[in-house]
């Protein structure tokens, strides 16, 4: 059931990508600042219409790469911002290569939710309080959905996308300058970070003696000084959400 459940998730975090990248080019290009709101209100209106998201999270089989980059080209010319067919490739790639890297950097697969809703509330900084309603609608519906999946719900989720990206490698010149992409376009993962829900920090061994005191025993590792318990006490929310993934290039 939780195959049926990728396209919201995979609308959602590419918009979110997409708006990233589009208003770094308004601000490069010296769009004047109404003209550039409005073009980002016009993308986001369209984006997180009521019935589109509505019609999105019914389940359904996650559409193909051509026909996902169809929505978008929509999309992106929904206001009267042009882009040529180069520069619509172009925006696809950065879009689809940031969220590819957030999907393979969670921690966790519960940790795509967390993604989904920083895209949103990021998106939120960027639009005036008449388009808001429509992005708070779409976190509701996103977090209602999401977070009702168990452990294996996510985890089929996560792979149900990446498989969606899985022959698609396109290189990125901030990711490549940031050692976080490699000359072939795969991606570079490192170790350190948050750890997933219910996991400890590497090198601690528990021994359980029949009848004896239980004994923790901590050999330290390269890993445990690098890597972190998930503190729940500010509310949650994974690691694999950094704003903008694929925000940078041009």
């Amino acid at each position: 059931m939780s195959s049926l459940l990728g396209m919201p998730m995979m609308v959602i975090n590419l918009g979110g990508e997409m708006m990233y990248i589009l208003q770094q080019r308004l601000v490069a290009q010296n769009i004047p600042r109404e003209k550039a709101k409005k073009v980002i209100a016009d993308i986001v209106r369209t984006m997180y219409n009521a019935n589109f998201i509505q019609e999105l999270f019914k389940p359904q089989e996650l559409y193909s790469s051509a026909s996902t980059r169809q929505i978008f080209d929509r999309i992106a010319h929904s206001s009267i911002m042009r882009l040529s067919e180069s520069s619509m490739d172009k925006l696809y790639d950065l879009m689809t290569t940031g969220f590819k890297y957030q999907i393979i950097s969670c921690a966790c697969p519960e940790d795509l939710l967390a993604v989904t809703t920083n895209h949103l509330s990021c998106i939120r900084t960027m639009v005036s309080t008449d388009v808001l309603g429509l992005l708070d609608s779409a976190a509701s519906l996103a977090t209602s959905t999401y977070s009702a999946l168990s452990p294996g719900s996510s985890a089929a989720l996560r792979q149900t996308l990446l498989k969606n990206f899985q022959d698609k490698k396109v290189k990125v010149s901030p990711f490549l300058l940031e050692g976080i992409q490699n000359s072939d376009a795969s991606m570079v993962l490192k170790p350190e970070g948050v750890l997933p829900a219910g996991f400890a920090i590497p090198g601690q061994i528990r021994f359980f003696p029949p009848g004896g005191e239980v004994q923790t025993v901590f050999y330290p590792l390269p890993l445990s000084t690098v890597c972190h318990v998930r503190d729940f006490s500010g509310g949650g929310g994974g690691g694999g959400g950094g704003e903008g993934g694929g925000g940078g290039g041009g």
